[in-house]
């Protein structure tokens, strides 16, 4: 592989020659690497002749060599006549030289006129992105003030319905829970009454508000069902709870002189036969002289009689007692919740 890199080096090393030699040497060198560097970039592009990476490396070679070739126009417009005229090397190669250097000077005007339209290609490019940069930012603006616009005429309609639900959460003071339940789901209503349109113009932000403002209304609505139907049951419990209550009064007020009357019939049997027993002496506790029970025998009776009737009596009393706590304890319950 030929240095031409190395082949400059010796030519500007080379002490023998004159400068004009040497320069011209040099030139020459310069001419070949650079019409070798030029062949590889074109057997480069022709095997990819899409790729825009080489594309601009090659524009950026051709500014390169328009640059580089510019420097020519004084070497034929000045160097080149005299150089002939000293040479004197007859008319046809002096044609032929003039040829090759007016030839040259044209490539390179045209590749500077080119390079110059191109120049101002790329700064009508920069301008054109820089308006559609400009256009998008406008097209945003306007987007944003017209759906402003369409908020500024749903404005007066939000406002009225925050004003009701002000004027709702202000009267909700003071009232009672089921009152309140029903003030606030009016508000609710009327705040969310919101058309399609009116929420297509709402920040995202507001409308998931407003979304989770439905949906806790939905909340509401459930468990105010669900209290409903609770307090309904505890109605009819309380209706169960104080029929039950009628019916163990009315059994206390009915048996209870019956119970009395029991208890002291059994007290004064039991007199009795300690009385007969008290008569019959000490030794009475054999069998009475005639057909039935005896003395201990009608006593344990009475007593065990007695006893029978106190018990009923006593759990008689529990049973009321009981009622009376579970009524107090249900009352104080359903008291407890409301406000």
């Amino acid at each position: 592989m030929h240095d031409h890199r190395r082949e400059i080096a010796d030519a500007l090393a080379d002490s023998g020659r004159t400068d004009r030699e040497t320069a011209l040497n040099v030139l020459g060198s310069a001419a070949r690497w650079a019409a070798h560097t030029l062949g590889r970039l074109n057997s480069a592009s022709d095997g990819n002749s899409s790729d825009d990476a080489d594309g601009a490396d090659a524009l950026e070679t051709l500014f390169a060599l328009e640059d580089a070739l510019a420097d020519t126009r004084d070497l034929a417009a000045e160097a080149l006549p005299g150089l002939l005229a000293e040479a004197r090397p007859g008319e046809s190669v002096a044609q032929g030289t003039r040829d090759v250097m007016n030839e040259l000077t044209a490539v390179t005007e045209r590749v500077a006129s080119q390079r110059a339209a191109l120049e101002g290609l790329v700064e009508r490019e920069e301008e054109l992105r820089r308006r559609l940069a400009e256009h998008e930012k406008l097209r945003q603006e306007v987007d944003e003030l017209r759906r402003l616009e369409r908020l500024a005429e749903e404005l007066d309609g939000l406002r009225a319905q925050r004003e009701v639900v002000d004027a709702r959460l202000r009267e909700l003071r003071g009232r009672d829970l089921g009152a309140a339940d029903r003030e606030l789901r009016t508000g609710a209503d009327a705040l969310l009454r919101l058309s399609e349109q009116q929420l297509a113009v709402l920040e995202p932000q507001t409308r998931q508000s407003l979304e989770r403002a439905a949906a806790a209304q939905k909340v509401l609505a459930a468990t105010g069902h669900e209290l409903s139907e609770s307090s309904h049951q505890l109605t009819a419990d309380q209706d169960r709870l104080e029929h039950v209550q009628e019916e163990l009064e009315r059994i206390q007020e009915e048996q209870g002189k019956v119970l009395v009357s029991l208890t002291r019939y059994a007290q004064a049997d039991r007199e009795l036969a300690q009385a007969l027993r008290e008569a019959a002496g000490t030794d009475s506790r054999g069998a009475v002289p005639r057909q039935g029970l005896t003395l201990e025998e009608v006593e344990a009776l009475t007593r065990t009689v007695e006893e029978r009737l106190i018990d009923a009596d006593r759990a008689l009393s529990r049973v009321l007692t009981d009622r009376q706590r579970s009524q107090e304890d249900g009352g104080t319950k359903v008291t407890g919740a409301q406000p």
